[in-house]
């Protein structure tokens, strides 16, 4: 802990730090009377390298390990990202188990049309645009709230689509369609989308429109929201890494927020599940074979 108000003695007041931190300013003092001891190897330059992408991002050692790779060619075991870390006192933020959420919407079950669970808990995809999984959530700004569509793709765990309202209807999944089946949108090529069972996705209109594309249509098994977790898992990470960091003002704050995270996520997040590339790199590193 020592070590980090000695790398922002010059950014900030000693006696500012050390209150934040939680010690009395005569223990630093003390630390550095004794010489600064400091753990072996340690290197306070790339100290501060991590410091800087962790200020940036508030993010964890793996994320901080393959942004040193990518910007700055360091290559590092990512248990000695971690020990710095550590060194440092800093840790990424813990995501919070997400509740789910119920509609009080009384669907009549004769209009539902749900399909077979065709997907079957079998993320894994051979290229893009061949298994996407869809699903709508609700975020929150200091005025009310917003809900949010997505279509996720699975080979690459990139956002491919998505569309915010104020209401959690069917035009809300329509809006989202509409941007996926574009001019690009190959018919012939095999494409499973999966979803819950929740209305939007069981109506006769979102059935006819996505058969008329010739997607083959997936339903999760009724109250297991695990055979849809890939986007579970997105939601989660919007959430605990911009949402709740940053809770928007108002409604424009909350669009412009969600936009910048999802560009953010598609070309500069990398993953540990894609090699240490991000979405869009692992995408175009399908596309040069």
């Amino acid at each position: 802990m020592y070590e980090v108000i000695d790398l922002l003695r010059e950014q900030y007041n000693v006696s500012e730090l050390c209150n934040y931190f939680g010690f009395p300013r005569t223990s630093y003092y003390a630390w550095i009377r004794n010489g600064r001891p400091q753990h072996k190897c340690f290197d306070k330059s790339l100290a501060k390298l991590i410091l800087e992408l962790f200020e940036q991002h508030q993010k964890g050692y793996r994320y901080i390990t393959y942004q040193l790779l990518r910007k700055y060619g360091i290559i590092l075991n990512p248990k000695t990202v971690l020990r710095y870390m550590q060194i440092l006192g800093i840790k990424s933020p813990i995501r919070k188990r997400r509740f789910i959420h119920t509609t009080l919407r009384e669907v009549n079950e004769k209009a539902r049309h749900v399909h077979n669970n065709v997907l079957a808990r079998n993320f894994k995809a051979s290229r893009p645009r061949q298994k996407l999984v869809t699903d709508i959530s609700y975020l929150y700004h200091r005025k009310g709230r917003m809900f949010i569509s997505v279509i996720k793709d699975l080979y690459d765990n990139s956002i491919i689509s998505y569309s915010l309202s104020n209401y959690n209807g069917i035009q809300l999944v329509f809006e989202t369609l509409e941007i996926l089946f574009n001019e690009k949108w190959d018919s012939k090529q095999e494409c499973i989308l999966h979803s819950d069972q929740g209305f939007q996705y069981t109506n006769i209109a979102y059935i006819n429109v996505l058969e008329s594309f010739g997607v083959t249509i997936s339903h999760s098994r009724k109250a297991n929201c695990l055979d849809n977790s890939p986007c579970e898992n997105f939601f989660s990470h919007l959430k605990s890494e911009s949402i709740s960091l940053n809770i928007p003002q108002d409604q424009q704050s909350l669009i412009k927020q969600v936009h910048d995270y999802i560009t953010w996520y598609n070309y500069d997040r990398p993953q540990q599940k894609l090699k240490g590339m991000t979405p869009i790199e692992f995408r175009d590193s399908y596309l040069l074979y």
